[in-house]
Formats: structure tokens, C-alpha cells, sequence
């Protein structure tokens, strides 16, 4: 495969917000210890950078044959540093590997969106048709995610609130925290492994199937699962008590 021809951007100044328009791409956002933004791309992207008042904004320009690119940017973010970060993509494949972010948006066409390690304050990930896999990461209030058809897996994940609504697909929460979790499947099924005991949980489940444990009343924490036409799975697994101070310790001290 011929090699691809990459060119670079690097900020002026501290972002708060980086915000990247595409027509389709394969998008990285890794932190770095370097002070500024830097942003490296294949040279078939063709984008417009503009830098103003503490936010990138890196637009795709169009053209007959932007669709048919496959273009590559990767986003190196300041570990210093905790924007918000926008990525809005026709398609694409997206992977956010650590960092710290503020208010974190990821909205498309078709997506494959990977996560591996993240901290963002709120997170919304919403697409026509989607696949996403998120391991390792801490929400800090809510984390949305829609999809006419798809697929979500969320391992080892702590998030005050929980949502994620699909049409058609699968949802998987597994190994998470949460004290509050609402999961929608119309044609798909849904399996949940929450950290605690059952006893912790108000539980409302609605499916043609359930198994593992049922509806009971109570607990502190809640979770509303339902799959219209496939089934629930809930379980629960005894954990040390995730010491949620501790993880969220870096994110309020570069957050202050």
C-alpha cells in the first residue's frame, strides 16, 4: 500500500475546544506531554484550520472526490490542557486513546468510535449507524448514546448517568459503575454487569426475555433497561467500591 503524505498543524496558544467537521476520515485524539496542539494529517484531508479564542475548528473541504478519500488526521491534546471536543463526521472511524476533556460530542453518519481510557465531563455519541467499544473511561455526569442501528460495548466504566437508545442492535455494559443507567434496545438485546449487589439497585426491566435478576425496588441506584423484541440479561459482580474521588482526583485538579 503506498505510503501517505502527511502535513501538520500546531495551535498558537491554550485551546478550550477543538472542534472537527468531516466529510470521512479515520480521526486519533491522543494526549501528549507536548505544551500545544499539534495536529497531523494525510495530505488528502485538504482542511481549513482556523484558530480563534481559545477553539481549533478543522473543516474537510469538499469537492467531486472528497467521498471517495479515506484521509487520516491525528490530534495530539495537551495532557495539560481539558477542552471540549466536537467531532462531527458524515463517516469515519474515531479512537480517543486517554486524555481529559470537558464536554466531548461525536455525531455522524456511519461511525466506528473507539475509547480507551478517557475522562470527559459529559459524553454524547450519536450517529445513523454505529459501532462503538469504550473501555477504561470515567464520566463524570452523563454519557448519551443513540443510533438508528448498531452496536455498544462499554467495559470497566464509570458514569454517574448512563443512557443509550438504539433502534436496532445490541447494548453492552459490562463491569460498569453507574448510578443510573437507562438502556433501549427496540430490536436488539441488552446485557448489563453492574458493580455492587442487586440490593443496591432499583432495577425496571421490560423484555421478551429476562434473565439473571429481576424487578425490585429500594436501592439507591437504578437502572431501566428494555428490549422490545430481544432480551435482558442483568447481573451483578462484587468489586472493591470504586473510590470515585480518587479517579476523578486529576480531572478536578487540571479542571480547577
Amino acid at each position: 500500500m503506498k505510503n501517505k503524505k502527511f502535513a501538520a498543524f500546531r495551535a498558537n496558544g491554550d485551546v478550550a475546544k477543538i472542534d472537527i467537521d468531516l466529510t470521512g476520515a479515520a480521526v486519533t485524539v491522543t494526549s501528549t506531554a507536548e505544551p500545544e496542539l499539534y495536529i497531523e494529517y494525510s495530505k488528502g484531508l485538504r482542511p481549513v484550520f482556523c484558530e480563534r479564542d481559545g477553539a481549533v475548528t478543522v473543516k474537510q473541504r469538499g469537492g467531486l472526490f472528497a467521498k471517495l478519500r479515506r484521509p487520516v488526521i491525528n490530534v495530539y491534546v495537551p495532557e495539560c490542557t481539558v477542552p471540549d471536543l466536537c467531532i462531527d463526521a458524515e463517516r469515519g472511524n474515531i479512537y480517543i486513546d486517554g486524555g481529559i476533556f470537558g464536554d466531548a460530542a461525536i455525531t455522524g453518519g456511519m461511525m466506528s468510535v473507539k475509547i480507551d481510557g478517557a475522562i470527559f465531563e459529559n459524553l454524547r455519541i450519536e450517529a445513523a449507524e454505529l459501532d462503538v467499544c469504550a473501555g477504561g473511561m470515567t464520566v463524570k455526569n452523563l454519557a448519551n448514546t443513540i443510533a438508528a442501528d448498531g452496536r455498544v460495548e462499554i467495559e470497566k466504566t464509570f458514569c454517574k448517568k448512563a443512557e443509550c437508545r438504539l433502534k436496532k442492535g445490541n447494548i453492552g455494559l459490562c463491569g460498569a459503575a453507574c448510578d443510573f443507567a437507562v438502556l433501549n434496545s427496540e430490536d436488539g438485546s441488552i446485557y448489563a454487569n453492574m458493580l455492587g449487589s442487586e440490593s443496591d439497585y432499583t432495577i425496571a426491566l421490560d423484555a421478551a426475555a429476562v434473565s439473571g435478576c429481576g424487578n425490585t425496588y429500594g436501592g439507591d441506584k437504578f437502572i431501566r433497561a428494555r428490549a422490545a423484541k430481544g432480551s435482558i440479561v442483568l447481573d451483578f459482580e462484587h468489586a472493591p467500591r470504586f473510590d470515585e474521588a480518587e479517579e476523578l482526583g486529576e480531572y478536578e485538579e487540571l479542571h480547577a
